[in-house]
């Protein structure tokens, strides 16, 4: 029932694993629960996790892969404590998908990213049909390189992020051209400029009709308004979910 001079059962540890590996809960939390102090409930942990690690196909079936920056910690120099995440975006019978980290590897670069996919083999990389990733040209080299057959995907998020800064600048600089100056509270433009970022549809009347009314006030000429009309068109047709409309 446990091993030799250990503190906690095998069917604790177990328990504790599952319940980090498929709940996120804190490992401090557990060891409240159980008892014991942080350190001696990793312990049983960490071995656990390496056991399931390296399980004989638990990569099996996935056929869609995600690949992300994260920062593991914030202290030393600018970029040493990134990782790259590796997530499971396969769907079930069901079409839904229920993300699963797959690994955490050291570092944010391309080379990181190909490195992982060729230590899983040819049997895995053959299998992944799509890959996401954000914009880093790395991991698209990467996934280019290993992946030569899987479609290529931009994360949404980072989609609806590049066009939201895109606009914003966008505004800035009609701003600049029309007053000469960053804008104000009583600007027309600095007035909408949080109604510029929403979805068209998360608008009332009255809030399209202020945009479009501020729009034609603080525009120096027709070009700009059409500009700053293009993001919501945008967000729409990303956040729109799959099968309502092109």
């Amino acid at each position: 029932m446990a091993g030799k001079r250990a503190i906690l059962t095998h069917r604790a540890i177990r328990w504790a694993t599952d319940a980090l590996e498929k709940y996120d809960t804190p490992v401090s939390a557990l060891a409240h629960q159980l008892g014991v102090s942080w350190r001696s409930l990793w312990k049983g942990i960490e071995l656990e996790a390496r056991l399931r690690i390296n399980r004989p196909g638990r990569l099996s079936g996935v056929d869609a892969l995600g690949v992300d920056e994260h920062v593991w910690t914030h202290a030393g120099f600018p970029g040493s404590g990134m990782v790259t995440g590796v997530i499971d975006h396969t769907r079930d019978a069901n079409g839904s998908v229920h993300a699963r980290l797959l690994d955490l590897v050291p570092g944010r670069s391309g080379k990181a990213c190909a490195d992982w996919l060729k230590e899983q083999g040819a049997g895995f990389t053959s299998g992944i049909k799509v890959a996401t990733l954000d914009p880093f040209r790395g991991y698209a080299n990467a996934i280019r390189d290993e992946l030569p057959e899987a479609i290529t995907v931009v994360v949404a998020f980072h989609i609806v992020k590049l066009g939201t800064a895109m606009v914003d600048e966008v505004r800035r600089r009609v701003q600049q051209e029309t007053l000469g100056r960053r804008g104000h509270a009583k600007d027309p433009l600095y007035g909408i400029r949080r109604a510029l970022q929403q979805v068209i549809e998360s608008l009332s009347e009255k809030q399209v009709a202020r945009l479009e009314k501020k729009t034609r006030r603080g525009r120096p000429d027709p070009r700009s308004g059409h500009r700053l009309a293009v993001l919501p068109k945008a967000t729409d047709r990303v956040s729109r979910p799959a099968g309502e409309g092109p």
